[in-house]
């Protein structure tokens, strides 16, 4: 064989591997990304874009007054937080009642619309005062009672 038909060779076979090697990367890369993970993924960008929507804008005197509202309605306590003074991202105080606010729908903590809430929402998708998820958790029915067998006196008992 000579000189220049081996270095073909050669090449053939690198050109083979490297060809190979990246078959098995394209192939593997939607293995790591199940449908079920898909499906989350979507989700939160939906819970976030619902969360943007125009139905989360509202003045700041309608937001405090919400908040308030959603406070009373459930029995508040000493320990339940007031409504914020300021905007937690830019720190300033809410101003007059025509300044549009972005209110978050689990937690009802609105924020400046034109401070960035969005942009956070966005890239963290949670609350930035009290790390909320976008969307309130649904409510679980309580749990069964459970029942036991008592051992030795053969009652069926619950605790």
């Amino acid at each position: 064989m000579t000189p220049d038909a081996a270095f073909a060779l050669e090449l053939a076979a690198v050109a083979v591997v490297v060809v190979l090697i990246v078959a098995i990367v394209v192939a593997s890369a939607g293995a790591c990304d199940p449908p079920a993970a898909a499906g989350a993924w979507r989700a939160a960008v939906h819970d976030v874009e619902r969360a943007l929507g125009p139905h989360t804008l509202v003045t700041s005197e309608q937001a405090k007054a919400a908040f308030k509202s959603r406070r009373t309605a459930a029995a508040p306590s000493a320990e339940e937080e007031e409504a914020p003074p300021s905007c937690a991202l830019c720190l300033s105080e809410y101003g007059s009642g025509d300044e549009l606010v972005r209110v978050l729908p689990a937690c009802r903590h609105y924020f400046h619309a034109e401070c960035g809430i969005d942009r956070w929402l966005r890239t963290r998708g949670t609350c930035p005062y009290c790390r909320a998820g976008l969307r309130p958790l649904p409510e679980c029915p309580p749990m069964p009672p459970r029942a036991a067998v008592v051992r030795g006196a053969g009652v069926v008992g619950q605790f």
